[in-house]
């Protein structure tokens, strides 16, 4: 029962839906009062123009869809909906409380890490099937931002299972102190990482809209496009609720219901910070996303994999 209510509701696909509304809307707002803007207001003006994204998704539904004659449409149209469930995939094995997991694993770690890093062939193959010379480039940029992000990622997952285990609600259970004080630097690669990730500032360089109009999202309209754009914040909630339960304690030091909003303030703190990027900082060229991937950041996870290893020797 526990399963059925964590798959509908938290952090399942309500909770998935409603965060979906909650992230595009804060990050309008935050980027707005840094620029001294109103951002989102009129749709709703007393909840601050909190369902403007409802809006904005309507009429996209209900705008026409137009599929170009060249491309294999089947795969055209499953596409969007593939990156979009790849994404929210990891929630399945991401406990929200201890008692609401969609499905108990004791390698669940393991399997989020495998997930996280499965989307991009998915975005590549939507760039193939749109034959677009701008969506290639943005395929082009998907592929090396992954090789620059996808080890230092690996390895700070890996550093927090060397010092917690591999089962999430052990995870959680084993934090004496939170994640981010016991290997601050596992915490800062595994940030910036999925800032790669999910395209947020300063690494929105595969669908940079000033220079390759939408990168491998360009030829979708219509309800597609509304797919694809929402996978780049289900991957960001699959990333906050990840983060918080390696680095923020989890649900601790509270169990149950209580529990539940606790982590999910959490999680809600770190997908903040990382929407807030967009407002500070400019977009990086591709070339030192990956001098950063490759170099520091790398060096970085690999030293917090030594961090966790020496944790592990002193506490026996």
């Amino acid at each position: 029962m526990n399963g059925l209510a964590a798959a509908l509701v938290y952090p399942g696909i309500t909770a998935m839906f409603v965060y979906l509304l909650v992230a595009v809307w804060l990050e309008r707002k935050l980027a707005a009062k840094v620029q001294w803007r109103y951002g989102p207001l009129y749709v709703s003006r007393r909840l601050g123009g909190l369902l403007q994204g409802v809006a904005d998704a309507v009429k996209l539904i209900f705008s026409e869809l137009v599929i170009p004659s060249y491309t294999n449409k089947a795969l055209f149209a499953a596409l969007p909906l593939v990156v979009f469930f790849a994404d929210a995939l990891p929630v399945m094995f991401i406990p929200g409380a201890s008692d609401l997991i969609i499905y108990r694993s004791q390698y669940g770690l393991a399997y989020i890490l495998v997930i996280l890093l499965l989307t991009t062939p998915a975005i590549v193959a939507m760039a193939w099937v749109e034959a677009d010379k701008f969506t290639y480039i943005g395929a082009l940029r998907e592929i090396l931002i992954e090789a620059a992000y996808e080890v230092p990622l690996a390895l700070s997952i890996l550093a927090m299972m060397i010092l917690y285990g591999p089962d999430p609600v052990g995870a959680v259970q084993a934090q004496k102190v939170p994640g981010i004080l016991a290997n601050p630097l596992a915490f800062f690669a595994y940030f910036v990482s999925a800032a790669m990730a999910t395209s947020r500032f300063p690494f929105e360089i595969p669908d940079a809209d000033t220079e390759i109009v939408f990168g491998p999202y360009t030829e979708y309209g219509s309800s597609l496009l509304l797919a694809s754009f929402g996978a780049n914040y289900v991957a960001l909630y699959s990333f906050s609720l990840l983060g918080a339960l390696l680095f923020l304690g989890g649900w601790s030091p509270v169990e149950g219901p209580l529990g539940a909003l606790v982590m999910l303030a959490k999680a809600l703190l770190l997908t903040t910070v990382w929407l807030f990027l967009r407002a500070v900082y400019p977009r990086l060229r591709i070339d030192q996303a990956l001098k950063l991937g490759w170099g520091s950041l790398l060096a970085i996870s690999v030293a917090s994999i030594a961090v966790s290893a020496a944790w592990r020797i002193w506490l026996g």
